[in-house]
């Protein structure tokens, strides 16, 4: 099971969750293999020229999915290269601070970076990835004047916030939730449309007077190669629905604010159509482009 993004992220921590669920059930070894690089483009690649016969798959998000394909070129056909297996779980961005940023709320964070323009950076997981977006969202609504500084991954991401490298970050609420318990970063928002249950007292960043209709989530999902026959996708998507809603793995993830989906291949496809239509919109209008 290869995941683009290096260990430690919330797509890896779930891959790993299904995965030795996969050996325990199927009595052979499921390694996940962490393929960082290029945004998720490379090890997305690797499976996109995979042999389609169910022994190689890509737990991915939608950044690499329907994003990345409208910022810059990439060597496969999010669409036409793989077959959709089910959308694991849709969960969304926490805006995070380092604890030397004197903002209490989304506001008074505005209001700072407007203060000062141009000296403020925040990072994110990689160019083009949900994070950035959800960073470029804020700064398109609020007309801030900030730099983007990508990572390759939330996990070095994470270590320049806590650094002090970066000043604010979007990151995985899966990803985000042990940190802000330990309190090495502050929380003031979550990028969902609505608060998220895990976080109830964090507002959602389309609170903000200004800020309304601001909304940027993110997804996991499991792919195969395309051309896999449909008995062996079946199979996948049963397994791994079942895995999804085992209480101790929903206990795990939900908490964490994550939504466990388990939906159909022909269900999870049509996600993946709409949601590539919709991020076109998103990044026209948003200007963003990747150098």
């Amino acid at each position: 099971m290869i995941v683009p993004f290096p260990p430690g992220g919330g797509t890896d921590i779930m891959a790993r969750a299904i995965a030795v669920r996969y050996t325990e059930t199927w009595g052979q070894p499921v390694i996940v293999d962490n393929r960082a690089g290029g945004g998720g483009n490379i090890g997305t690649d690797i499976v996109a020229k995979a042999p389609a016969d169910g022994h190689t798959l890509l737990f991915n998000t939608n950044a690499t999915i329907v994003i990345n394909p409208h910022l810059g070129k990439i060597t496969f056909d999010p669409v036409k290269d793989f077959a959709p297996v089910t959308q694991a779980a849709v969960l969304p961005f926490a805006l995070l601070l380092h604890p030397s940023v004197p903002a209490k709320s989304v506001a008074e964070l505005v209001a700072l970076i407007k203060s000062k323009p141009g000296e403020f950076n925040y990072g994110s997981s990689g160019n083009g990835g949900g994070a950035h977006l959800a960073g470029e969202s804020l700064r398109t609504i609020a007309k801030l004047d900030m730099t983007h500084i990508p990572y390759k991954g939330a996990s070095p991401a994470l270590v320049a916030l806590i650094g002090g490298e970066v000043k604010f970050m979007f990151v995985s609420i899966l990803t985000a939730t042990p940190l802000i318990e330990s309190g090495k970063v502050r929380v003031i928002g979550v990028s969902s449309k609505k608060r998220s249950p895990s976080l109830p007292n964090v507002p959602a960043v389309g609170e903000t007077p200004g800020l309304a209709g601001f909304e940027s989530d993110l997804w996991y999902g499991l792919l195969a190669p395309a051309k896999i026959s449909t008995a062996i996708v079946d199979k996948l998507y049963h397994e791994t629905r079942r895995i999804l809603f085992l209480p101790e793995v929903r206990g795990r993830f939900e908490p964490t604010g994550a939504s466990i989906v388990g939906n159909s291949p022909a269900a999870f496809a049509k996600i993946i159509k709409d949601d590539y239509a919709r991020w076109a919109g998103v990044i026209k209008a948003a200007n963003v482009k990747i150098e």
